[in-house]
């Protein structure tokens, strides 16, 4: 076997054959007499293969003749011999087809095709650490080759202007203003940031607070298909519902004409709401189980939801209805109440609050055994006990208020969705969900992408850094789209990350024809992978082909 490795200079007491195109290295070992041609022949042993005149690749059998020689490792090559191409084939041909390569070209020029890389990178190596980029290149196809990670944070730095980011985001909103009506799902994130100096960075109020300054970030999305459409970062120190309008003038200015938009629990107020009445847009609101009116809600229909007959929504696996209704006394328009009821949700969430109440009774008891407790330090056990104190104001007894749990228990399993305009339980459902997959890949973004802190230190590289990373969910999301075929046959199987270690499996070698090549047929999961992206072996056999004459126009 060839230590592909390593290269030596021939010694000169060994000799060269051809075969073919090669030249192959011999060392003699001893000599056959053959009396039939009456003269003597070389015993020779081969220990290696040319590469130049003056140079050789040993094989395993060279240090049995010359132990003594030092073997020097032959610098590695930029790319490594075996090279992963399933995914990022699959990424730069959707970037192709969603059209944002070219939408890049056109304002990058060059330097789209670094950023391409950075995004494939992103999606499958799951983080936008990029001091590891240069390592995982190395067995990646890239339209520009390996770049180190001093290049990465310059061209981060310097090479993304504000202006450019805007223009891209104009450009791209107008590829899809087109739609007659489309509902925009609107949330909104933030990044803890431990560097200084950052303009953007401030303190405010974290889902996660560690004490350091954040960044804030809003987002619209296409909700008919959870494509990304823009965002906007801002101040940390600036409080959501206050962006939100901004937000929405922002869609105006892009020329969205019938916007509906997505909201989770924590924009319901009525001030929102009084918003979007006022201006004329439509919404589709997650209300809060707890709030009374959503109480009356699923008291209506919980009989007939539990009882599943003629309403159960099988491509959910749950129940749902609606019923109309206002949202407050003084309301003017009647909203549309869908009420969901998940008897698999209903027994875990059972379940995990009699856990909660036995675990608040063991510490109650706890309490009272230290006969230390008074009532301003049991505020948090008052709902679900009735607590009782003696004269001095110190816990004395306690017993489980059984109506109250009881109470709690039959709201288990229920959701309500609000809506303005008159939509099906199931059409409001399939809507909302599509919102998940935007909560996943921002989830995603803060864990499997590494983005909960800010690891640059100007603004202008947070703002590369933010940008990269929208395309990259942009790619994600089609990725999810596409494989909705194939999560009707197994959801487990074909989530975004099975997909992407999946096809992380697709690989070309090159071997002794220094060409890259599959040397395995692919799987008929990977097939049928590839084939919901509109690609096949083809596409891989041409990646290959494209690294060949990389390799070709390098030498």
């Amino acid at each position: 076997m060839l230590l592909n490795d390593y290269r030596i200079i021939r010694p000169k007491s060994t000799k060269i054959q051809r075969k073919g195109k090669a030249h192959y290295v011999y060392q003699v070992v001893g000599q056959t007499y053959k009396p039939d041609k009456k003269y003597t022949v070389d015993k020779r042993v081969c220990i290696g293969k040319m590469i130049d005149e003056v140079y050789m690749i040993p094989n395993d059998k060279f240090q049995d003749y010359y132990p003594d020689l030092i073997i020097s490792e032959v610098e590695p090559p930029a790319l490594s011999d075996t090279i992963k191409v399933g995914m990022f084939t699959s990424v730069h041909s959707i970037s192709q087809k969603l059209g944002i390569t070219d939408l890049l070209a056109s304002i990058f020029d060059d330097d789209h095709q670094l950023i391409i890389d950075l995004v494939s990178y992103m999606i499958v190596h799951e983080s936008c650490t990029f001091q590891y980029y240069p390592q995982f290149m190395r067995n990646h196809p890239s339209l520009l080759g390996p770049r180190s990670d001093s290049t990465i944070s310059s061209f981060l730095k310097n090479g993304i202007s504000e202006e450019n980011i805007k223009l891209f985001l104009s450009s791209w909103n107008v590829m899809h203003t087109d739609l007659d009506c489309v509902y925009v799902g609107y949330d909104s994130t933030n990044f803890n940031c431990a560097a200084r100096g950052l303009e953007l960075a401030d303190y405010g109020h974290p889902k996660v607070d560690e004490g350091l300054p954040q960044i804030n970030m809003s987002y619209m999305v296409n909700q008919e298909d959870s494509t990304p459409l823009y965002y906007e970062l801002y101040d940390g120190s600036i409080i959501d519902n206050s962006q939100f309008s901004h937000m929405v003038e922002q869609a105006e200015l892009y020329g969205y004409k019938n916007i509906g938009f997505l909201l989770d629990r924590g924009y319901c107020s009525k001030k929102n709401i009084d918003y979007m009445d006022r201006n004329g847009y439509q919404f589709i609101l997650m209300m809060k189980e707890s709030q009374q009116i959503c109480r009356e809600a699923i008291a209506e229909v919980a009989l007939q939801l539990k009882g599943l007959e003629g309403y159960y929504i099988a491509e959910h696996g749950l129940s749902g209805t609606t019923i109309e209704k206002k949202l407050h006394a003084d309301d003017k328009k009647t909203r549309y109440f869908h009420v969901y009821y998940d008897d698999v949700k209903a027994a875990e969430a059972k379940k995990v609050y009699l856990v909660h109440i036995n675990k608040q009774e063991e510490e109650i008891q706890k309490k009272l055994e230290k006969k230390i407790s008074r009532r301003e330090d049991m505020g948090r056990y008052e709902k679900c006990f009735d607590l009782k104190y003696d004269d001095n104001g110190y816990l004395r007894t306690y017993r489980r208020r059984t109506k109250v749990i009881e109470e709690e228990l039959k709201y288990k399993g229920f959701f309500v969705i609000i809506s303005s305009e008159k939509l099906t339980a199931q059409k409001v459902l399939e809507v909302y969900r599509g919102r998940d997959n935007i909560e996943k890949m921002f989830r995603s973004l803060k864990s499997g992408i590494d983005f909960e802190k800010m690891r640059v230190h100007t603004d202008a590289s947070v703002k590369s850094k933010v940008f990269i990373t929208f395309l990259a969910m942009i790619i994600r999301n089609e990725i999810f789209q596409k494989a909705e075929e194939l999560r009707k046959i197994s959801r487990k199987e074909y989530t975004v990350p099975a997909i992407i270690n999946e096809l992380e499996n697709v690989e070309v070698t090159r071997s002794g024809s220094k060409k890259y090549k599959r040397m395995y047929a692919l799987t008929k999961k990977q097939k049928k992978m590839l084939s919901a992206f509109g690609l096949s072996e083809k596409d891989i056999d041409q990646m290959a082909a494209s690294l060949n004459q990389k390799s070709a126009s390098s030498v």
